[in-house]
Parts: C-alpha cells; sequence; structure tokens
C-alpha cells in the first residue's frame, strides 16, 4: 500500500502550549515510515493561502485540524481570527480525510456545509468539548491503525472509537 502522507495543521495559541498537533506531529515521526508534516497557522489568511495551494496539498492524503471550535457560530477558531465552513476554499480536501480535533466541529451543523464545500471525502470529529489528552489519545490511534497497520479509514476510526479514549467522536461520510 502507498505512504499516508498527514499536514497537520497548528492552529491553537501558543500561550497554550503544548498543543495537540506539536504533541501528535513528535510521536508520529517517531513511531511511522509515513510522512507527517506540521505547519502553525494565527489567522484566516495565512491558513487559506495554503489551502489554495493546489500544489502543496496534493501531497497529502490526511489532514488534521488542531484548533478549537465554536458551537455557536459554528466556526474554526484561529488564535486571530476564525473560519465557518463557507468560507474554505471550494474543493481544497477533494478526495482528502479531514480529521478536526476542535470541540464540537464533528456536528451536522459545521460538518455538512463543510464537506459540500471542501469535497472531502471523510470527516473525523468531536461533537462535544474532548479534553487534550483523549483528542491526542484518539487520534494517535486512529493514525497507528491508518499509517501503521494500513487499515482502512472507517476500520482505523472504528478502532480509534473501541480504544476507550473518552469523547464523542464522530466519522462523516458523504
Amino acid at each position: 500500500m502507498e505512504r499516508r502522507s498527514v499536514l497537520i495543521i497548528e492552529s491553537i495559541p501558543q500561550y497554550q502550549d503544548p498543543s495537540e498537533g506539536a504533541m501528535l506531529s513528535e510521536v508520529l515521526e517517531m513511531a511511522s515510515t509515513d510522512y507527517f508534516e506540521m505547519h502553525t497557522v494565527s489567522n484566516k489568511s495565512d491558513l487559506l493561502e495554503m489551502l489554495e495551494d493546489r500544489a502543496f496539498m496534493r501531497r497529502f492524503k490526511i489532514v488534521h485540524m488542531s484548533g478549537h471550535g465554536d458551537e455557536e457560530k459554528p466556526n474554526f477558531l484561529l488564535p486571530r481570527g476564525s473560519i465557518n465552513a463557507s468560507e474554505f476554499p471550494v474543493n481544497c480536501f477533494r478526495n482528502k480525510t479531514v480529521c478536526m480535533s476542535a470541540c464540537t466541529l464533528g456536528k451536522g451543523r459545521f460538518v455538512a456545509p463543510f464537506m459540500e464545500r471542501t469535497d472531502a471525502r471523510y470527516v473525523i470529529g468531536p461533537r462535544r468539548s474532548p479534553y487534550f489528552i483523549d483528542a491526542t489519545l484518539f487520534f494517535l490511534t486512529f493514525y497507528y491503525w491508518t499509517n501503521r497497520r494500513r487499515l482502512g479509514i472507517q476500520a482505523s476510526f472504528n478502532r480509534a472509537v473501541k480504544s476507550g479514549v473518552r469523547g464523542d467522536w464522530w466519522l462523516w461520510v458523504p
């Protein structure tokens, strides 16, 4: 099976170190033969610039967005601003799996328009607010099964859910 490269987009404010994205990146680089790359963004323009770079995005099969979610709007929060589902570039996640460790963004109010706009193949996210350690362990387990053991996305998600990590995780399939 071919390598599965993962882009980790970290958008947790620096004062909240250690961040989930940084922790995932460190552990996954040590434990995997696959390619993981982490980029930090602090505002919407930086995030959009990255996502609009088709040549750059083509390198990744999975995009992990580490940040906070705003349940009321619902928005993906950045250290300086936020972005809602309708503001993501059209088709920027075509045929990709998007993992969101942002509180409550695994709910339909965000995911349905997000998938329609971005053409993501799968979206994984929490429907409630998970603890930092629970989000980290859930995604470490998920990436272990997808990248190290070469299971498919749905089977890897099921293994991560059954691992006993707390949280209300949801897998969206179009």
